[in-house]
This record gives C-alpha cells, sequence and structure tokens, in this order.
C-alpha cells in the first residue's frame, strides 16, 4: 500500500513538473541543489514543491524531509526526461493535460498577485457587514397553526376557537400537516423561512392570539397561532470576518476577470463542438475501388 502511495504521489509530482516546463524556467536563478543529465534543480523549485505538498504553506523541514523532498523531484526529473524522450509530451492528450495545467497555475498565481496588490480593506468589510445584517430578520416566532384543504373548514375551526375550543387538541384532530400529531407545533423559525402570506399573518399576531381570517397559501388553509416572539442579534462582525472577506475577494476577482475579458479578443469558433467524449480512433480510409 505504501508503494502504491507514493507511486501515485510521485505520478501527480511528475504532472507538476510537466505542467511548469521540465526544464529549468529562465527567471529561475536560484541556488542549484542537483542536476539529472545536465538539468539543474534549483532551491526554487524545491520551495514549489514542498508549497504544493503543504497546500500553499512553506513548513520548515529537518534535514531528513529536506533530503527525501529534493530525492523525490529527482525522481520526477528522471520520469519527465524520459517522458520527453519516448515523445509522450506530443501526444495530443498529454499536450492537452500539461496546457491546462500551465494555465491554471499562470491563472492561480495571476490571482493571488492581484489581491496582494488590492486587499479587501476593513472599511469594505464593514460595509458588507452592515448591508447582511440589515436584511437579516431581527425576530423570530413561535408558532401552530392547523392546515387544511378548504376555507369553509378552516372558518369552521377558526369558530371553535372563538367559543373556547383548545388550538392543540384541534390541530391533532383537523390538521392535514405533519406537524398536527405535535399539536400544530412549528417551533422556532424566521420570516424568510416561512411562505410570505404565513410570515406576514404572524408578524401582526400578538402572543397567545390565532388567526380570525384563515390563511392562504398553496399548501391550503392555514389557522395559525402565535405562542411567542424572540429576538435574534446579528453574528459578530469578527465571527463572520473570513466569510465576508472570502465574499468580497470573490466579487473583485470575479470583475477583474470580466475586465479581462471585455479587453481581450475572444472568438468562441465552433460552440456546439466542445465535448467531454473521447475522441473517435481513426481509422483508415477504403482504397478507391474498394468494396465496402
Amino acid at each position: 500500500m505504501r508503494n502504491a502511495l507514493r507511486s501515485l504521489t510521485l505520478i501527480a509530482a511528475v504532472v507538476m513538473l510537466a505542467a511548469c516546463g521540465g526544464q529549468q524556467n529562465s527567471a529561475d536563478t536560484s541556488t542549484v541543489l542537483a542536476t539529472v543529465n545536465g538539468v539543474p534543480i534549483t532551491n526554487d523549485m524545491f520551495r514549489a514543491y514542498v508549497r504544493s505538498l503543504a497546500g500553499g504553506q512553506e513548513p520548515q523541514l529537518d534535514a531528513q524531509r529536506r533530503q527525501l523532498v529534493l530525492n523525490r523531484l529527482i525522481d520526477m526529473e528522471v520520469l519527465a526526461q524520459a517522458a520527453q524522450k519516448s515523445g509522450l509530451e506530443k501526444q495530443a492528450t498529454v499536450a492537452a493535460d500539461l496546457n491546462i495545467q500551465r494555465t491554471g497555475l499562470l491563472a492561480q498565481q495571476l490571482v493571488q498577485q492581484y489581491l496582494t496588490q488590492h486587499p479587501v480593506t476593513e472599511d469594505q468589510i464593514k460595509a458588507e457587514y452592515a448591508a447582511r445584517t440589515k436584511s437579516m430578520p431581527g425576530t423570530e416566532y413561535r408558532a401552530r397553526h392547523i392546515l387544511v384543504a378548504s376555507e369553509q373548514q378552516a372558518k369552521a375551526i377558526v369558530n371553535q376557537l372563538n367559543h373556547g375550543a383548545n388550538f392543540a387538541t384541534l390541530a391533532k384532530k383537523y390538521s392535514t400537516d405533519a406537524s398536527g400529531k405535535q399539536g400544530g407545533e412549528l417551533g422556532w423559525f424566521s420570516p424568510d423561512q416561512m411562505v410570505p402570506a404565513f410570515s406576514a399573518a404572524v408578524a401582526k399576531l400578538k402572543k397567545g392570539e390565532y388567526t380570525k381570517v384563515p390563511v392562504h397559501t398553496q399548501y391550503g388553509w392555514h389557522v395559525i397561532q402565535l405562542e411567542d416572539t424572540r429576538s435574534t442579534p446579528p453574528p459578530s462582525l469578527d465571527s463572520v470576518r473570513d466569510q465576508l472577506t472570502n465574499s468580497l475577494e470573490g466579487q473583485q476577482v470575479e470583475a477583474y476577470v470580466n475586465k479581462l475579458r471585455q479587453d481581450a479578443k475572444v472568438v468562441v469558433s465552433s460552440p456546439g463542438a466542445a465535448s467531454n467524449a473521447p475522441a473517435p480512433s481513426a481509422t483508415r480510409a477504403p482504397a478507391a475501388g474498394t468494396k465496402r
């Protein structure tokens, strides 16, 4: 199992190395750690590989682990050179994979550079927080309801309530909703969790009151009783800071990509030709005069 996992890791690493060009980048002038058939493996390559293994981080490694990583890089270069020698990189699928790897890496680095040069500001975070919390419901409700199929049935239930009948008892007897078994109990909910007509009716009730006029929704006819209310303060800014920052960064990147795309000359020549199905294998055309 360990050998299989090592092989998979190595194969993935080779793909990464090949995507970066296989040979040393002309801009890489860092210390040469080793050479393979004259091709240098540099310290910048070493650091890039460590970051790829550590999810973008760059942990400090002891001497044993540094040697292990260097050996992996040497194995990668040996395999990459063998692949190039065999002409593997000229195969259409391999060339496409390498191109996607290279394009994705460049795009990722550009986005990271853009966000470093255009960081989200504290004012942006506070403005986004204010906008989101303003639209958050400030009150939650606890209510019961009785759901029936017709307005006539609902009015009859209201009439029984007017004469002192117990709401929970009527819910168990008449409600077609699953909550009927619990006396119509819905628990706590915010207005946006219910359909608008239902929420609007609940908001007009005082504790203990029920709707004297049945409420119609796509589910049927409701008689609703408000049991309690409670205020729901928004989450603190610090508790959602990372979420807001990520959202704002996403908005900035989207705007940046849209601007780049507007400035680019994009020609979609065959929009219907895109397919993830494998290409058909080539077949030899029949010679002239040959019967088929």
